[in-house]
């Protein structure tokens, strides 16, 4: 079961440095994207299983902006190039942390070898119609600013455009040719799926440019060209625990205080976790996974 983990990064390159550690394996490589702005790579450490990408293709992510979609690709891009056959390819945040140790992550994945880790939100889902205002207009990047007066401005533009949940004006002709979903911006998938969603972006380059222009596209990219792919009905939970629990933008942070439900959880991985908040929880994982 050889695994490809494309790992986007911006901080704490010592928790980076523990998850790389405990999920290290001979058939495991580990590609990682540090953002533009961010002067961790220096820290981050160095071994023949460990791809960075240069400079070139290193992009300054923007939250809610298309940054994030061209520098996923751009991981997905360097590994399919490395011309190694791994079974699966798994997208993480540098705030991820296995709570299942890499022996288990890579049996559990034998056994379900044909199955395709992605969220896929339901049409029935409440929410659907709200998200899918994300792609049917054009955004301008800076209309993903937290300054009060633009988003002031954009919730104006949804209004006068039909409101939060259809679109009567302005509305972009879908040159995709995709049935848009949604989901979690994290996956896990198959060679054959990957390879399947990077040959679709590379030979239809107007999804690209049709999603440069959507509010928050790597919550919709994968989504929308998974669901249109024979590999739909292998679809399954992504197998990471998430506690939106009280939350609202972002997920709670684990802490030491976790550590018995993270255990004792069916999951493979979790998120999110923070050195500066707490690195004890990552420390304890790590002790206890290592040596499984």
């Amino acid at each position: 079961m050889k695994i490809a983990f494309l790992i986007l990064c911006h901080k704490n390159p010592v928790q980076i440095n523990y998850l790389i550690d405990t999920l290290d394996d001979k058939d495991v490589d580990f590609y990682l994207h540090i953002d533009k702005k961010s002067n961790i790579i220096n820290e981050i450490k160095k071994k023949d299983n460990i791809y960075f990408l240069d400079k070139r293709k290193r992009l300054d992510i923007k939250w809610g902006q298309s940054q994030m979609i061209h520098a996923t690709v751009n991981l997905i891009e360097c590994a399919l190039n490395n011309n190694i056959k791994y079974d699966y390819f798994w997208f993480l945040s540098g705030q991820d942390f296995p709570i299942k140790s890499i022996s288990y992550i890579k049996d559990f994945l034998e056994k379900n070898k044909e199955r395709n880790y992605i969220e896929i939100m339901s049409k029935n889902n409440q929410l659907y119609k709200r998200f899918l205002k994300r792609n049917e207009l054009k955004y301008a990047p800076f209309m993903t600013s937290s300054n009060l007066l633009i988003t002031i401005l954009k919730h104006l533009y949804i209004l006068v455009t039909g409101g939060p949940y259809k679109t009567l004006i302005f509305k972009r002709k879908n040159v995709t040719r995709l049935d848009f979903n949604f989901g979690s911006s994290w996956w896990l998938l198959t060679n054959e799926c990957i390879h399947y969603i990077y040959d679709k972006i590379k030979t239809n380059p107007n999804i690209m440019k049709y999603f440069d222009n959507a509010i928050c596209p790597d919550e919709s990219l994968f989504q929308s060209i998974f669901v249109s792919s024979p590999y739909y009905k292998t679809q399954a939970e992504i197998p990471v625990f998430i506690d939106w629990t009280g939350q609202n933008k972002h997920p709670k942070t684990f802490t030491i205080n976790d550590y018995d439900e993270l255990a004792n959880s069916k999951y493979l991985m979790a998120r999110k976790f923070d050195e500066n908040i707490d690195d004890k929880i990552i420390k304890i994982l790590y002790d206890s996974l290592k040596n499984k």
